[in-house]
């Protein structure tokens, strides 16, 4: 049997010395060691986790990322789009990008930029679009075949308000006053994007499901969400089905029992026996952080599906630098997520 390692990892602000993250402050850019350190960390990193198939989040200097992977193992590189910059001030980068890094070359790569029929369906604006524009790859995986794969930074939490608004009112009262109206609505705002990512990337598996059952699927991201989240559940569809019309959740002919399992998405973590009863905190430390990072599923790769084309067999994160107390910009506040996907041929 062939094993095969897939893994999403946040690099932190992966931005080369003189470019500065969201301000001007010396607190927002490398200097040279420090960038010489964040990269040979990366490079361990790469080593230990020996994953086949990476997804990688906050890419901002994306030759140097290229050039460093395929030093490295992985020559096959793709980043959808270039980061966004300051119009005023082109050293400061305002979004950065999405990529994914492999063993096995691309059967296609390209940017992700529908939303999949998202607003027509829901109360989201036509004008909708992912705030970090995803990958959507397709790499046949030894032992397992054609897998699509999608790599996803959703939109970050926080309710950011505009100071020039807050700094234009000259009384206290309506500063005051303002200041919680205007974080009230970017808090609307921001729960709404993620949410409405969550619904277009389970449309997206879809297509691939719809098409074929047990179509192997496999997002790699940072959601920006707890597991416990709605915006998570909107993504998997996990939280329990009371009722199929007027006909109750157990009233399904069995030639047709299967396909609830079909339908659904699987957190990677939860389909491993035994993976513990406390869950590896992804993003902050080991004790005080939370788990933001994460590899999704489709059936097609899940253990009890009996049609499955591979099977998640184990789901590791490799924290060792929150342990260690390593400065955040020179390793990353993310700890990647390792899942091991075996094949179930001969």
């Amino acid at each position: 049997m062939t094993n095969v390692l897939v893994a999403t990892l946040n690099l932190y602000h992966f931005a080369a010395p003189g470019i500065f993250w969201h301000a001007r402050k010396p607190t927002a850019t490398y200097s040279q060691a420090e960038w010489d350190a964040k990269k040979n960390w990366i490079i361990t990193l790469l080593s230990e986790m020996n994953a086949d198939v990476i997804g990688l989040q906050e890419v901002v200097s994306q030759d140097e990322l290229k050039a460093l992977l395929a030093a490295n193992g992985y020559p096959y590189f793709y980043c959808p789009v270039a980061p966004a910059f300051d119009a005023d001030d082109p050293e400061i980068y305002v979004n950065a990008t999405v990529a994914i890094a492999s063993r096995y070359p691309f059967i296609s790569a390209e940017p992700l930029s529908g939303v999949a029929g998202v607003p027509q369906d829901t109360v989201i604006d036509e004008d909708f679009r992912f705030s970090r524009t995803p990958v959507d790859a397709v790499i046949d995986l030894p032992g397992i075949g054609q897998t699509r794969f999608f790599v996803c930074h959703f939109k970050s939490q926080g309710a950011f308000v505009d100071d020039e608004i807050i700094d234009g009112l000259a009384d206290w009262g309506d500063k005051i006053r303002t200041t919680y109206m205007e974080r009230a609505m970017a808090g609307v705002n921001q729960v709404a994007k993620r949410a409405a990512e969550a619904g277009a990337i389970y449309r997206m598996f879809r297509q691939s499901i719809d098409a074929d059952a047990d179509a192997p699927v496999i997002l790699l991201g940072d959601l920006n969400e707890d597991p416990a989240s709605h915006t998570i559940s909107i993504l998997t569809q996990a939280d329990r089905v009371w009722s199929w019309g007027s006909v109750a959740a157990n009233g399904i002919p069995d030639p047709f029992a299967f396909l609830k399992h079909v339908y659904k998405l699987y957190d990677a973590f939860n389909l491993v026996p035994m993976q513990g009863f406390v869950r590896p905190n992804t993003h902050g430390g080991v004790g005080s952080g939370s788990t933001l990072d994460y590899v999704v599923v489709s059936n097609g790769l899940n253990p009890k599906n009996p049609r499955r084309r591979g099977e998640v067999a184990k789901v590791e994160v490799y924290d060792d630098h929150f342990a260690a107390g390593l400065p955040k910009d020179r390793s990353s506040d993310h700890a990647p997520v390792i899942a091991t996907i075996k094949s179930v041929g001969g």
